[in-house]
């Protein structure tokens, strides 16, 4: 028999049972779907944890600590440097750009600007390279312009809208006057470059009282394949103080939940396909039970017995691959519909832009991200081909059974 005239065969037999077929092929499309939907979400979490470094494409975040020393500048000005961004000097910067391991190395400047209604932060970024970083939300402006010039700034929308701030306005910052050139968007999981105003790096150096080239956040594009661990070992030696944060950083902070949800989606989706396998060989055992009568009709007109499995396998072949293509359909709209569930993700204490314990921001250090969905196409072809699999053998066993049972006995008996 020709491979399409046994498909031919294989859906008007399962369209002759079709009450049979339908609880078959609703089994396996449950079954595939929440096989799918499950080992999907357990990945979205993984990848949930290195979203916020993605989004501004970098490997590491580089702080200096206060190292329980007070190293903020003691003056009267509203500009401080944050607790954990203390300033970072240039022949420390240039030490760390000259490791093999470190791609591209970025600078930033994060300041706190304090008053007595008021609390905001600011981030000097390097508007000539805004590919990484920081400086990427340069790329995310939805009204007006990037910065130019000194003495600009460009404002992040969702306090510029609360504050009703547009392009062509001024605001002062500490003592100087800033004229605001555009609105970002930030980018929703950017949580790392967020802030309320971005201005160039040395009017934030000015601001802050800073050294030239000095800077107090580095973020750094590491060589593919590279260690995290090895090349955090190796900053901490150039820079003892230093608080070095990457995504393994964070899913080490984590690790309680990520190995116990890790754990549990991996049993759910095992225990999900086994199940989901049992049903169906469960569903067609009983199907060619009820129509064993068939197999003793072929066998009195000359059916052989290979005739008979290539029939039957054909048969349930065609049924399964509907049913479970069917649920691959399905598992993936389900997944793409999770796209739309906004999870909270906490980062550390050093990467939370606003500092802690301050009452009118209670939740500064948790973001709400959309959980990043994750497709994999190695759980889609393994649910598909471990279903008709079993299936197919399934099949082609049982009807083998009743075939060597004898004409009399699967015609007649019951």
């Amino acid at each position: 028999m020709e491979i399409t005239s046994l498909i031919r065969q294989g859906v008007k037999a399962g369209c002759r049972n079709w009450k049979r077929s339908g609880w078959l092929v609703a089994g396996i499309v449950l079954g595939v779907a929440f096989f799918i939907t499950i080992s999907s979400i357990g990945a979205s979490y993984t990848a949930l944890v290195s979203l916020p470094f993605s989004r501004i494409e970098s490997d590491l975040l580089i702080q200096l600590g206060a190292d329980g020393k007070r190293q903020i500048k003691e003056n009267d000005s509203a500009i401080k440097l944050p607790f954990s961004n203390q300033v970072i000097d240039k022949n420390i910067v240039q030490n760390i750009s000259e490791l093999t391991e470190i791609q591209e190395l970025d600078s930033a400047i994060l300041l706190w600007h304090q008053e007595k209604k008021n609390f905001i932060t600011i981030t000097g970024v390097d508007k000539n390279s805004t590919d990484r970083g920081p400086a990427k939300v340069l790329q995310w402006i939805s009204k007006g312009r990037s910065l130019q010039n000194s003495g600009e700034t460009v404002v992040e929308s969702h306090y510029a809208r609360f504050h009703s701030l547009k392009p062509g306005a001024t605001i002062h910052l500490g003592e100087r006057l800033f004229h605001i050139v555009g609105i970002s968007k930030i980018k929703s999981g950017a949580a790392l470059a967020a802030a309320n105003f971005y201005i160039s790096l040395d009017d934030a150096r000015e601001l802050a009282g800073m050294d030239k080239d000095s800077v107090n956040l580095l973020s750094a594009s590491l060589v593919l394949g590279t260690d995290k661990k090895a090349v955090t070992q190796q900053i901490q030696k150039i820079i003892p103080s230093s608080l070095v944060s990457s995504p393994d950083s964070i899913g080490e902070m984590m690790q309680g939940f990520a190995r116990i949800s890790s754990t549990a989606s991996r049993l759910l989706s095992f225990i999900t396909i086994l199940f989901t396998l049992f049903f169906t060989c469960w569903l067609i055992v009983g199907r060619q039970e009820e129509q064993r009568w068939q197999i003793g009709l072929m066998q009195t007109i000359g059916w052989q017995k290979k005739d008979i499995l290539l029939y039957s396998s054909a048969e349930i072949f065609t049924i399964s691959a509907i049913a479970a293509i069917g649920g691959m359909v399905v598992g993936y709209l389900v997944i793409q519909g999770f796209s739309n569930m906004e999870v909270s993700l906490t980062l550390p204490w050093n990467l939370a832009p606003n500092p802690e314990g301050m009452h009118q921001m209670k939740n500064s250090k948790a973001i709400q991200v959309p959980l990043p969905v994750t497709l994999q196409p190695l759980v889609f072809i393994c649910g598909f081909v471990a279903t008709c699999f079993t299936a197919v053998i399934t099949g082609v066993w049982n009807n083998y059974r009743l075939s060597r049972a004898g004409i009399r006995e699967t015609l007649f008996s019951k």
